[in-house]
């Protein structure tokens, strides 16, 4: 997972003013130039660790929190690119203790990360442990409303507990009454979506011999027109071209009972051999001359 850093890191990394001085801002610059300009994975993960040992050990300061967040935040990315996403949870509960105090955004980051590599389920306790400790409505979309409905698109609903969510929604302070209506019809709508998705999928995986079972005639009908079919087109192949045409000619003349010593029918005979020798040298005056001159 390749990820920009957070606004604190280019504006330090372009030279513009930065946190106040404390023990673990040199490590944080160089944590940034590791993993953003040598892409050095691990040496960002180390330089963001001994970062983190030293502003635990230093005075607390107004910034030490800023620098302590993307110190994280580079650790996180470091631990994502090395393939190592399955250590980042622990590693963020190692540094803020316990969930209610891992800030907004490195939750944020988390729930994406999780959902990216297929496994939301880890964090449903530590999110919905964070989310019980906010008391008053935040709108959707910025801050701890983000988080719910991050929470919401991709841990709850793709593991289809519609129960769980609905209930949390219930629950939460974090949205109005009108709010509340909208995320619980959202959720309707999903629940109904995947129990039609899974109803087309039975269908779609019926057994073909069912219909066979079912329709025996029909079947066994096919089979003696495919057989017809196929004794048909054998004839057709092994009859020559000149003997269909007589045959067709002569049953006409059985058919139409045309009598040749009619006047009637002698103009009409006579249209009828002048087309037949037509087609006739249309037909097999080419091959007739090859074979003379050869």
């Amino acid at each position: 997972m390749r990820r920009s850093g957070p606004l604190e890191l280019r504006r330090w990394s372009e030279g513009r003013p930065g946190p106040g001085p404390g023990p673990g801002v040199a490590a944080l610059h160089r944590a940034a130039e590791m993993l953003q300009l040598r892409r050095d994975f691990p040496g960002a993960l180390a330089a963001s660790q001994r970062g983190l040992e030293l502003e635990e050990s230093g005075s607390s300061t107004v910034r030490s929190g800023d620098v302590k967040f993307s110190l994280c935040i580079i650790g996180i990315q470091a631990l994502a690119e090395l393939n190592h996403w399955d250590q980042v949870l622990g590693w963020v509960l190692e540094i803020y203790e316990i969930p209610e105090k891992i800030p907004v955004k490195i939750l944020q980051i988390c729930i994406v990360l999780y959902s990216k590599v297929g496994e939301p389920s880890r964090m449903q306790q530590i999110v919905g442990s964070w989310l019980k400790h906010w008391t008053s409505p935040s709108a959707l979309g910025c801050g701890p409303g983000l988080v719910l409905e991050l929470y919401l698109l991709h841990v709850l609903l793709p593991l289809g507990l519609y129960a769980e969510a609905e209930e949390l929604i219930l629950e939460t302070a974090l949205l109005t009454d009108q709010q509340r209506g909208t995320v619980l019809q959202v959720i309707e709508n999903r629940r109904s979506q995947q129990q039609e998705q899974v109803s087309v999928g039975i269908r779609s995986h019926v057994p073909a011999g069912s219909s066979q079972h079912r329709h025996p005639a029909h079947n066994s009908l096919f089979k003696v027109i495919q057989q017809v079919l196929a004794l048909s087109c054998r004839c057709l192949h092994s009859v020559s071209l000149r003997k269909l045409f007589l045959a067709v000619f002569l049953a006409y003349l059985l058919i139409v009972r045309l009598d040749p010593a009619s006047p009637a029918a002698i103009s009409w005979l006579t249209s009828l051999q002048n087309i037949i020798r037509q087609i006739w040298k249309t037909m097999f005056a080419p091959y007739n001359k090859a074979r003379i001159c050869k």
